[in-house]
């Protein structure tokens, strides 16, 4: 019983961490925050009065065909701004892909020279304790010296 209480203990820390820990990752740390806020005007324009105009056939079709010519011209160019926007989202894929891989350059550099000194302290930490092994036995040869010469 006690055992799935602490299971359950630990499950709900860890899901609440992670539950408040939601945008953290995307704050900048290594950056200042500009904190400062301007403030918003909300300009109100007065509500223009609907009139109705009859047109004639011949002002309607004129009207439909600059419609038509205007939505293709804002269609041409709005496929032109959503390439040029593409092209922006792919070279700013790649730029952080490059930094990607300086960062794994580095942290596999790092991790390298940790494994080494890791290496390292524990062939010191074997050495040290082979010394103070040595260290009390030569302790007990003194003691038991002393012993049988008294």
């Amino acid at each position: 019983m006690k055992k799935n209480l602490f299971i359950l203990a630990i499950m709900t820390v860890f899901t609440t961490g992670i539950a408040f820990a939601d945008g953290m990752v995307f704050d900048p740390t290594e950056f200042e925050i500009d904190t400062k806020t301007t403030p918003v005007t909300e300009k109100v324009s007065p509500v223009a009065e609907k009139t109705e105009t009859v047109l004639s056939n011949e002002k309607i079709e004129s009207k439909t065909k600059e419609a038509a010519s205007y939505s293709q011209n804002s269609i041409s160019g709005q496929s032109t701004n959503f390439n040029n926007s593409l092209f922006e989202l792919d070279s700013a894929q790649v730029n952080i892909r490059n930094e990607l891989l300086e960062y794994k350059a580095k942290y596999q550099e790092v991790d390298t020279q940790y494994q080494l000194i890791k290496e390292q302290r524990r062939v010191l930490g074997n050495q040290v304790k082979a010394i103070e092994k040595k260290i009390k036995d030569i302790e007990k040869a003194k003691s038991q010296i002393r012993k049988t010469m008294i």
